[in-house]
């Protein structure tokens, strides 16, 4: 009997949504709120396989157990592809049960890291993870090197003071930003406004993360029995990547982070950093900068700016931060987090 590919309108359409939630629990699967886009396979008018998209990540795959193991598969992933494709991206990723990793690599995908038993990250790219770890060496600084990933939305501060901490320990310090447009501020922006914020420092290259390191809004949970594991493999990932990719690309052996000692995420996350760097990279934790007795935040400063009160967050920025706000594209992006806010 022929399949059919239909689009589910999860977001819009409680009947759909019930269907597809129906169909994920039954494969073990819980249902995920970031899905920029979602497929059903039908079979005479039965739902029967499904599988979801988030920008080019490929989520919530849940096949009926009758139907695993033939074609069903493998027309509902080539669709998902497709569409990836079709929305104008060279990349595609997926992180999946290492059980089902086959599927994907039969369809040319290439694994970059796994976390023990549980988690496996895949690649199918025209330009993937081998290219760029061919950029960074190029960007490589004899000596002993460092590094410090960021969001950095906006870069104040607190995350100049830890860079510069870094840059005087080290002979190379390389700064990765979080590429993925999942904040207030556009990936761009942030890249460009810590690079103005290190100008001074000869020895710190800033680079993006591209796909590599991801955020916890695009992690996904759904094949997690418990929420107390995602933070955990979350980091577990990163880690590993880290480790075994990005700092032999540089010859990192120092990894310095900020304390925040008021997240339970963080010290989670930051535990497994440690465990995972063990025997390889020092991990290194250093205390915050504060103002007024509070600590210097990007949340902070946004929710000041969201409130109307630009002026306040001068004494937690760089001078080349708060020039940005006070332009008229910062002053547009002001506008739009007042009215989110």
């Amino acid at each position: 009997m022929e399949y059919e590919i239909r689009q589910l309108w999860i977001h819009q359409d409680s009947r759909q949504k019930e269907l597809w939630q129906s169909l994920l629990r039954s494969c073990g699967i819980r249902p995920e709120q970031s899905i920029s886009y979602c497929a059903g396979l039908y079979q005479q008018n039965q739902l029967v396989a499904t599988g979801s998209l988030y920008q080019n990540i490929i989520k919530c795959v849940a096949v009926q157990e009758e139907h695993q193991g033939g074609k069903a598969v493998s027309i509902l992933l080539s669709h998902l592809l497709s569409t990836v494709v079709g929305n104008g991206y060279s990349s595609c990723y997926v992180y999946t049960k290492p059980q089902s990793s086959r599927s994907f690599q039969e369809l040319g995908f290439r694994e970059l890291a796994r976390v023990e038993n549980q988690l496996v990250f895949l690649e199918k790219a025209i330009h993937g993870f081998p290219e760029y770890l061919k950029d960074l060496q190029k960007q490589r600084i004899p000596g002993q090197a460092a590094g410090i990933v960021m969001n950095a939305n906006p870069f104040t501060l607190g995350h100049q003071h830890l860079i510069e901490y870094a840059a005087k320990e080290n002979e190379a310090l390389h700064v990765f930003v979080l590429s993925e447009e999942l904040s207030a501020f556009p990936a761009d922006i942030r890249l460009e406004l810590v690079r103005q914020g290190v100008h001074h420092l000869p020895n710190v290259k800033v680079h993006p993360t591209g796909d590599y390191m991801v955020s916890s809004k695009t992690f996904p949970s759904y094949f997690l029995k418990e929420d107390s594991q995602v933070a955990k493999i979350q980091a577990s990932l990163d880690a590993v990547i880290f480790r075994d990719h990005i700092a032999p690309a540089v010859g990192i052996t120092r990894r310095y982070v900020g304390e925040e000692p008021l997240s339970e995420v963080t010290r989670i996350y930051n535990e497994s950093m440690k465990e995972i760097f063990e025997g390889s990279i020092d991990f290194i934790i250093i205390p915050r900068l504060e103002q007024g007795g509070i600590v210097i935040s990007a949340s902070r400063v946004r929710a000041l700016l969201a409130a109307g009160k630009t002026e306040e967050t001068k004494p937690l920025l760089p001078k080349t931060t708060f020039a940005y706000l006070t332009s008229p594209e910062g002053k547009a992006l002001i506008q739009k987090l007042k009215q989110e806010g």
